[in-house]
């Protein structure tokens, strides 16, 4: 997730002026959500952009079974769904925030408004997504240099870190994940994900639980992934931004 002080500091706005930057926090709409209340539903209209100023917010989806699946969690300064701004798409989860929380929204009918209204706003935001463009060529680059099975392993293991019980053994996942939705956050089939479990089960380094039937990650495969790991950024400075700084 992006971690910004405010709204305006996205990308997007990046080469905006104070003044236009003005007019984008103008049209911000400050919300609040009791705890437990949905910002928004798996297949809803993508119809904003949030940042979290205060409180605590979860994504998860929701399985065929009726099971939850916890996909991350969300606190102050981090922002999510800037890319709705320009697709008509549904959501592919849902929010909600776990404790009473405090969020700016960007709609996208106010910034439609706003581009079109003002053509240097507009050809500002075209050569923002114009980087955008190709910093994403570069990331899909480095998804296809690290093959299938480095990924799943990365990926079990940083959800082990963020949401395992420890055991023995290493860290156990507190949901179940079946191989078709490992497959969706590796970007990787079924079965090839299924192929590359196998062997890291071969091999000790990924085991399933037979009756939690949840993954375990080993001791070794997390020391890896943490060696690995990069370091984190500093939480940003308490920012000048209104949306933190005054009660709702």
């Amino acid at each position: 997730m992006t971690k910004l002080s405010c709204m305006t500091d996205l990308w997007l706005f990046e080469q905006l002026t104070g003044p236009e930057r003005r007019e984008i926090e103008s049209m911000t709409r400050r919300l609040v959500f009791r705890k437990g209340e949905n910002l928004f539903l798996e297949g809803d209209t993508a119809d904003a952009i949030f940042l979290v100023t205060h409180g605590r917010v979860k994504l998860y989806k929701v399985s065929e079974e009726g099971r939850e699946i916890v996909l991350g969690y969300l606190t102050a300064h981090d922002m999510f769904g800037e890319e709705i701004l320009f697709s008509d798409a549904k959501r592919a989860f849902s929010a909600q925030a776990t404790e009473p929380a405090r969020a700016c929204a960007c709609y996208k009918a106010d910034f439609e408004g706003l581009i079109a209204q003002n053509s240097a706003i507009s050809k500002k935001v075209i050569q923002g997504l114009g980087r955008k463009l190709n910093s994403m060529v570069e990331h899909l680059a480095d998804v296809a240099i690290y093959d299938t099975r480095r990924r799943v392993a990365r990926t079990l293991a940083r959800l082990a870190k963020d949401y395992g019980d420890p055991t023995e053994e290493g860290r156990r996942l507190t949901f179940r994940l079946t191989h078709e939705e490992l497959g969706a956050l590796v970007g990787a089939s079924r079965v090839m994900v299924t192929n590359v479990l196998k062997a890291l089960g071969d091999e000790g380094s990924v085991l399933n639980d037979e009756r939690e039937h949840r993954f375990v990650v080993s001791r070794q495969l997390l020391a890896v992934a943490e060696a690995e790991a990069p370091e984190e950024a500093p939480p940003p400075p308490e920012p000048p931004c209104a949306c933190y700084r005054e009660p709702f």
